[in-house]
């Protein structure tokens, strides 16, 4: 089997939301390549002949897993997502030359299942597995590999697990949100990953490149990568990290963020972090609703866990939609009804443009007389252009 490796930050959820979320795929030699949504029965295999770009386009090789579906690793591995009371079957198949497990980190399953080789069992090459547990608590998780974990973790044999609620609130009792945005921490020494049978020991290891989502650098500075949101609409940070660095996230006071959730648990009583540190292993789930029409960074340090220095600064980029599409006009044109959910008219109008409210232009609208029809659009704010020159702000309701 041939490996194409993608590094990715995920776009589909593998669920139905009432909001758009404009986070897309990071490119590659190729071209950009959606995230599919998990397979029934999903099945990952995992595969050692994969590679990453670093953001001068240099290729560094790195282990990995992937879905069967698609043919190829990502790094990091594809978001797990389940929903709460869920009973999960996770299918998992070894074509590589080494033995590998999946180990699903801070999960409540079994011994046999937990993905520990001495307590649980290996998947040898040519074999497959099954993991069975019971998703029973919704929160930010994490899963690797644990053979010779270190190395086979440094090479990227990990990922990150959603378990949500269907009504979009955290937990019980928890609060509402719009959308989950995964962020996952980590980072590679590239002369490890260029030699890893000569790594070790392990404890010389020093990361040199550190990433959001398998990215770093320039490369989350891409506007297809920009975090877009809508005022009033919170969005869910999953942060876990799987780095060697001690993270430090700074939260501006714009983003006005609350921690709800550690280690996929609800926190006794919530807090509003100006600085989040998150060691290896740890996750953290915060509540994000940036004030209207901010534009600015979330700054992520890396600190050395060795000597205490500060390794990197990675930026995560989160911008008001509205930013993207052209200003609404003060008009009396402003269609009618006015919120709608079936169609809005503009008199005599004769071409017209829409973006939905994270900056993304619809492709194709179906538009005739001067009627918009929008039945089975998503509910939400939408900003038309009527014949190239004014722009007005229309709502589509559920």
């Amino acid at each position: 089997m041939t490996n194409l490796t993608l590094s990715f930050i995920i776009q589909d959820y593998g669920r139905t939301s009432r909001y758009f979320f404009c986070v897309a795929l990071l490119g590659t030699l190729l071209a950009s390549t959606s995230i599919r949504a998990q397979q029934l029965p999903p099945q990952l295999f995992s595969g050692m002949e994969g590679y990453t770009f670093l953001p001068d386009g240099t290729p560094v090789p790195i282990w990995g897993y992937g879905w069967v579906s698609d043919g190829f690793i990502t790094l990091p591995a594809p978001l797990l997502t389940y929903t709460e009371g869920e009973s999960v079957n996770l299918n998992f198949t070894n074509p590589s030359p080494e033995s590998h497990t999946i180990h699903l980190h801070g999960l409540d399953v079994d011994q046999a299942n937990d993905g520990v080789p001495g307590t649980s069992f290996l998947v040898t090459t040519g074999e497959e597995a099954t993991y069975s547990f019971n998703a029973n608590h919704p929160g930010t998780f994490l899963y690797h590999c644990h053979v010779t974990t270190t190395l086979h973790l440094t090479m990227g044999m990990y990922g990150m697990v959603l378990i949500t609620r269907p009504d979009f609130t955290l937990h019980d009792g928890g609060p509402s949100y719009a959308q989950d945005i995964p962020l996952l921490f980590s980072d590679i020494e590239v002369a490890t990953n260029l030699d890893p049978v000569g790594s070790y020991p392990f404890h010389e290891i020093r990361p040199d490149i550190f990433m959001i989502n398998g990215k770093s650098g320039s490369q989350l500075e891409a506007p297809e990568h920009i975090i877009y949101f809508e005022p009033g609409q919170p969005l869910a940070l999953r942060l876990g990290s799987m780095a060697y660095s001690r993270i430090v996230c700074q939260f501006p006071p714009e983003l006005n963020a609350t921690c709800y959730m550690s280690d996929g648990r609800p926190i006794p009583d919530p807090f509003e972090p100006t600085t989040l540190e998150i060691y290896p292993g740890e996750r953290f789930t915060v509540l994000i609703d940036p004030d209207p029409n901010w534009d600015g960074t979330l700054p992520c340090e890396f600190w050395s866990m060795v000597d205490e220095t500060l390794e990197s600064v990675e930026d995560i980029y989160i911008r008001d939609a509205m930013l993207g599409v052209p200003t609404p006009t003060a008009t009396n044109g402003i269609g009618y009804p006015n919120p709608t959910r079936d169609h809005i008219a503009w008199d005599n109008a004769q071409e017209i443009e829409v973006w939905n409210a994270f900056g993304v232009k619809l492709p194709a609208v179906q538009f005739e007389n001067g009627i918009l029809e929008v039945s089975e659009w998503t509910a939400g704010t939408y900003v038309a252009r009527i014949d190239g020159g004014r722009a007005v702000r229309f709502v589509v309701t559920e």
